[in-house]
């Protein structure tokens, strides 16, 4: 078995393996090249910042839904596959290394039925101006609707998105929604004693209350996946065009056109 370090405390995980679980040499082997090309695969989903404590049990159904469609594995091997991933994650959250078990709700998968994603509702955020939907929300429909990724949603201010915004509306509720007394370039997410948040959760745990009001997923990772697949399914652009715009990989627009392909794609209706 190769000893190179392929993902995520791959050594104390084979130790594991082998002291806790006594699983055999071939197992194990099996065991550790599913897992590392999970990470290889997530490595490429976000490859500015790949972190273990981030997995949603989404990205392994993603990944899956890979390994039935362009790999073509039986379901049977896909499950089996989904069970080994089943047993690192169950070491990293016994042992602490992430902070929950991020595959409870990850059952054995049929592929029977395509998730549908809404896309290209981007021009309609100003529909929302006028509900009781939290700030916090409507700010990080904003900045995803211009492009930022989620590594970029902690550092932006008021001066980068204020000439970007054409909707007035939108820019004056942005204005009126942030404190200037400080600085005349304040955080589009803003902290109370500090000067801006310190983890995507603060913006998650705001968002998760405005769900029922809003009928396509706003937490921030589903945000940025619609925005991308929105942008990805104007067949006009070309692979130079979206590269620029969208600001990624040629490996990670391989992956959103296939997703594109892939999901049942339906257009935001106000």
């Amino acid at each position: 078995m190769n000893s190179t370090t392929t993902f995520p405390y791959q050594v104390p995980f084979i130790d594991h393996c082998r002291t806790i679980q006594n699983l055999s040499e071939y197992s194990i082997g099996m065991i550790i090249s599913d897992v590392g090309n999970f990470w290889k695969y997530y490595s490429i989903k976000f490859p500015s910042n790949p972190n273990i404590k981030n997995v949603a049990s989404s990205d392994v159904r993603d990944y899956l839904i890979q390994l039935d469609q362009k790999e073509h594995l039986s379901k049977k091997t896909i499950n089996k596959y989904l069970s080994y991933l089943k047993k690192y994650f169950i070491f990293l959250a016994e042992n602490h290394l992430i902070e929950s078990y991020p595959l409870f709700t990850l059952k054995g998968i049929s592929f029977k039925r395509k998730e549908t994603i809404i896309i290209n509702w981007m021009p309609y955020i100003s529909n929302f101006l006028n509900t009781s939907i939290h700030p916090e929300t409507i700010k990080l429909l904003i900045v995803i609707s211009l492009g930022y990724d989620l590594n970029q949603l902690l550092n932006i201010r008021w001066l980068d998105v204020s000439d970007k915004l054409n909707d007035i509306n939108l820019k004056k509720f942005l204005f009126d929604n942030l404190t200037f007394d400080k600085t005349p370039n304040p955080y589009i997410f803003q902290g109370k004693r500090i000067d801006k948040y310190t983890s995507i959760d603060r913006i998650t745990s705001k968002t998760k209350m405005d769900q029922h009001l809003i009928d396509f997923p706003i937490n921030p990772r589903k945000l940025r996946q619609s925005y991308i697949l929105s942008i990805i399914s104007n067949q006009t652009l070309s692979d130079e065009q979206l590269l620029d715009q969208l600001h990624i990989s040629q490996k990670s627009l391989g992956y959103y056109k296939f997703c594109a392909n892939y999901f049942n794609l339906i257009p935001y209706k106000k």
